[in-house]
């Protein structure tokens, strides 16, 4: 008698249940899913703390052309002073909220851009006050030669800044490098200094 392709099938499947490798693939589905179901538990959310920034502060990087030290006032020495420098992508660094500038005593900015650039060193400044007029003196110094030059202080939107600094190279010929770059400000009753450098 003829067996039934049933009962030869049936049989087949039978005997793929008691091999090993049958629990083996199981075992390994198993451990799989484990595995994926305790990595998805781990992932920080965005609320998480590991991915929120909490100093909300960036620092700044500064570039070869130029590193901009501080920012005071000439007559007080104690006053706090901030650290500014230019990023590497030439941009004005980011501002942060505190107190309103345009209620201090004093003067208070940063350089924005000190390079050289087709034979001129170019100077920019930003003034954290609004001022709508004023002056800005510029005095460039290696230690034996001195360069002084002005320019307008003029409001920008909520700031102000001074109408730039190009100079030629040949006027700094004699000079040597780093060049301390000290610029002073004033409007009317207020005053304050910039200073950095020019590396």
């Amino acid at each position: 008698m003829a067996k039934n392709k049933n009962q030869t099938s049936s049989t087949r499947r039978h005997a793929f249940y008691k091999h090993p490798l049958f629990y083996l693939l199981i075992i390994f589905l198993v451990i799989s899913a484990l595995l994926i179901i305790t990595r998805r538990a781990k992932e920080p959310t965005l609320t998480d703390s590991t991915t929120s920034n909490t100093s909300g502060i960036e620092k700044p990087i500064a570039t070869n052309d130029a590193i901009v030290a501080s920012t005071s006032t000439p007559t007080e020495s104690s006053s706090s002073v901030t650290d500014q420098s230019i990023s590497p992508d030439g941009k004005t660094p980011e501002k942060y909220e505190g107190t309103d500038p345009n209620t201090s005593e004093s003067l208070t900015g940063y350089i924005t851009t000190a390079r050289f650039d087709n034979n001129k060193l170019i100077i920019r400044v930003n003034i954290d006050q609004y001022i709508s007029s004023g002056t800005c003196t510029l005095i460039l110094s290696d230690g034996s030669n001195q360069l002084e030059k002005t320019s307008k202080l003029v409001p920008v939107a909520s700031t102000s800044t001074c109408e730039g600094f190009d100079i030629q190279a040949s006027e700094l010929y004699s000079f040597d490098r780093p060049i301390e770059i000290s610029i002073r400000l004033a409007s009317n009753d207020k005053f304050g200094s910039i200073t950095g450098r020019v590396e």
